[in-house]
């Protein structure tokens, strides 16, 4: 099996009996019923509405702890022409709730701005100095918005100054709540709301419906992209506000919302939870993470069009500039993390690594080598750390890290992500501590990564109808993940790198006479790997591809395994260094003077060998790749070698630093032109004619050497200290029987189907 490193665990099977009633009730597919009682809905009418939410998914807002105090105080303010000020966040959650709360009041007439702190000024939360300035500036009532739970200080000088602060929020609550004049929370410790798990804009789409006495849905749209982009579980009322949020999308008047999906390329009619979160969540993210997010809420609330698309452009370019940013760090982070692979939890830290997008860098970096991560930037000026962590599933990051709380400068996060910062003259013995740390509850974790797998399905059932009916249970997201499926006995045919910096991978599976087209993102290494076609099984999303009206399954792929051998082609001219710095591998080595060149070179967590005979050949963990660094002198050693290891991956480079084969074998009549030079000079000294031989002959050196090779071997010459003499009346024989030419021409075969022939050749060749 080739991918050692993942797991693929299937969901426990479903009664039978059940899903076979369900299915002839519904008039669906197995499948699609497997999937709804995975989703515990048991009966038809369940489902059903699962399927189309309605208004009553809506609950009471008044049931959330301090709403009716809360909505008292907002109205009296609007009533005395108080000033109020919303007080948000930088994220695509916080920008979001700050609209539909500053839209909100509005509508009551209140007289109210919004302020987004700024992530490297006034950092995440309430301010001291922030609320200072909006309280001089005349704010006399200040509501936070996706924030302010562990806002106490700020909350306290508010007070100071006769300014209540209302907290509408929904993160962590801590033990000790701030002296607010209202918290409205959906965990609050008094009293848990029907959804406990409302994003910040879920919260405040709550307050505004207290507000505004029903359900605003121009505030869906809103609600929806703060829902899905921050990732909170997509259960009861979240479950209705995105759907119902993605409805209103598609159909959206909101002028900030029409330019930015416009300038993007989007199609509102397209809109679902992904477009959300690979293509509207993350420009907006952007905006905060490397500047002032107010320009988003400015967006989002204009009703200037012109201004609108201005904007637009402007974030689509911070969002670029973040790309560039974050593929630089990234890079650096990845080489840095390959030095550090003995950590059980990698912690990488840089100078003037850009603070606002650690946290993307701490996931590339997380999920490239399946560990627990935290990427710091290292500020000197001020002597400080800073950064973000992310987990793997099953490791608390954040229990691990409170472990030192005591010992941060500031520290908050959840189980699966963390922010932090640390005195610079820490970082060494807080790496220690927190690997040390991580290794009692790393030690009892898999090293392998966890694919969680809904169903197996047949080929033949794969359709349009069954991704439609599958995409009855949308929108997709935490707690109502999007089906992963298992495809058995595939052929992948057409493969090929795709994607402006060719890091993707694409190819047509086949199997049965029917054919699917398949991509596998960030995994251009497949293409090495699937050239050969084995037959795989494959695990990923199904959706459809429509394409000038032909619509079309294809398959996004995330992990295949296959028990066929696994020929990786990677010929090339020349030896590169940094392939002998890949660990976990086993190095194979035909030549000596090759070998005690690079074997120095070898990672520590690899093995190699010299090839003698079959005998001899090393046993080789299960699943390690086999490399072949060089060319055999005999076809029949690689066969050797190839029927020892086939069940493992084998990654062929077959290096070659003679050149037999297009050098090729010297024809008759060179050899009898090198005899008759020799005739004419009787006695050969080598160091002295070989020049002079290389010269006349129009041969190179290597090719001179062989012929009087096999001229000593028929003994028409005989040498002695370097001199080659001419032997008088020599028995004729044939050239073509000496040791020496046979062995030439093995080592032309062996080059010409190992190193020049085309990997199709090469493929049909080992098949034999």
């Amino acid at each position: 099996m080739l991918n050692s490193k993942t797991l693929w665990k299937f969901d426990e099977q479903a009664d039978e009996s059940l899903i076979e009633k369900l299915a002839l009730e519904l008039n669906k597919s197995k499948t699609f019923i497997g999937l709804c009682v995975a989703r515990g809905l048991y009966t038809k009418e369940a489902i059903e509405e699962f399927v189309e939410p309605d208004q009553d998914w809506i609950d009471d807002p008044f049931l959330l702890f301090d709403m009716t105090k809360a909505v008292d105080r907002i109205k009296r303010a609007v009533s005395n022409n108080e000033k109020i000020t919303i007080y948000g966040d930088y994220d695509a959650d916080g920008v979001t709730s700050t609209a539909i709360l500053y839209e909100a009041v509005e509508l009551l007439g209140g007289q109210v701005d919004y302020f987004i702190p700024n992530r490297f000024k006034e950092g995440y939360g309430p301010n001291v100095d922030a609320f200072d300035q909006l309280i001089s500036n005349g704010t006399q009532l200040i509501v936070t918005v996706d924030n302010g739970i562990s806002g106490h200080q700020a909350i306290l000088h508010a007070r100071s100054r006769d300014v209540d602060v209302i907290v509408t929020d929904h993160h962590e609550c801590p033990e000790d709540l701030p002296d607010a004049f209202a918290i409205v929370h959906p965990r609050h410790p008094n009293q848990h709301y029907s959804t406990p798990d409302l994003s910040g804009a879920g919260v405040s789409l709550k307050v505004a419906h207290a507000l505004l006495g029903e359900c605003p849905m121009e505030f869906l749209e809103l609600a929806a992209i703060g829902t899905i982009a921050d990732l909170v579980s997509l259960k009861k009322e979240n479950r209705a506000i995105a759907y119902f949020g993605l409805k209103a999308l598609k159909q959206t008047q909101r002028l900030g919302l029409i330019a930015l999906m416009q300038v993007s390329d989007l199609k509102p009619e397209t809109i679902d939870e992904e477009t959300i979160g690979f293509k509207l969540a993350p420009p907006i993210n952007a905006v905060g993470r490397l500047g002032d997010a107010s320009l988003v809420v400015d967006l989002l609330t204009t009703f200037d069009e012109e201004k609108a698309f201005k904007l637009s452009k402007e974030i689509l370019a911070k969002n670029d500039e973040r790309k560039e940013i974050v593929e630089s760090i990234t890079k650096e982070a990845f080489d840095l993390a390959k030095t550090k692979q003995s950590q059980p939890l990698l912690v990488l830290a840089k100078k003037n690594w850009h603070e606002g997008v650690l946290g993307i860098v701490a996931s590339k970096v997380s999920e490239k080598f399946h560990k627990p991560t935290l990427v710091l930037t290292i500020n000197e000026s001020e002597n400080k750390i800073k950064g973000s962590g992310r987990s793997i599933e099953g490791f608390n990051l954040f229990e691990c890290v409170n472990e030192f709380r005591d010992k941060l400068q500031s520290f908050g996060g959840h189980e699966m992500a963390c922010g932090v910062s640390l005195d610079r003259d820490y970082l060494e013995e807080f790496t220690d501590e927190i690997n040390r740390e991580a290794e009692k509850s790393l030690g009892t974790l898999s090293s392998e990564k966890i694919f969680k797998v809904d169903a197996k399905i047949e080929w033949s059932e794969i359709d349009t109808q069954l991704v439609e009916e599958i995409d009855l249970l949308k929108p997709f997201g935490q707690d109502n993940a999007k089906p992963l499926f298992k495809i058995e006995s595939v052929l992948p045919e057409n493969s090929k790198r795709i994607g402006a910096n060719q890091t993707h991978f694409k190819a047509t599976l086949t199997r049965d006479n029917k054919q699917m087209d398949m991509i596998a993102f960030n995994s251009a290494e497949w293409s090495d790997i699937l050239k050969s076609s084995p037959e795989i099984d494959i695990i990923g999303y199904i959706s459809i591809n429509e394409w000038n009206g032909f619509r079309k399954v294809q398959l996004q792929a995330l992990d295949y395994n296959s028990n066929e051998p696994l020929i990786i082609d990677q010929r090339k001219s020349t030896i590169q260094e940094e392939m002998f710095k890949t660990a976990n591998v086993h190095f194979l080595f035909f030549q000596v003077t090759v070998a005690k060149r690079w074997i120095p070179r070898i990672d520590k967590n690899s093995s190699y060998q010299i090839y003698k005979t079959k005998d001899e050949l090393l046993d080789v963990p299960s699943g390690m790749p086999i490399i072949v660094v060089d060319t055999p002198e005999d076809i029949k050693d690689f066969k050797q070698i190839y029927q020892t290891y086939q069940s493992h991956p084998m990654h062929l480079y077959f290096h070659s630093s003679n050149d037999y084969y297009m050098k090729g074998m010297p024809k008759k009549h060179h050899f009898q032109k090198l005899y008759k030079w020799m005739i004419t000079k009787q006695e050969i000294i080598l160091a002295k004619d070989t020049k002079q031989m290389v010269k006349s002959m129009h041969l190179d050196k290597d090719t001179i050497k062989f012929m009087l090779m096999v001229f000593l071997e028929n003994e028409f010459v005989t040498m002695e200290d370097g001199k080659l003499s001419l032997v008088s009346h020599p028995t004729k024989k044939n050239l073509e029987d000496t040791i020496t030419y046979k062995k030439r021409l093995e080592q032309i075969e062996a080059e010409e189907i190992l190193v020049y022939s085309s990997f199709k050749e090469l493929l049909t060749y080992l098949k034999k």
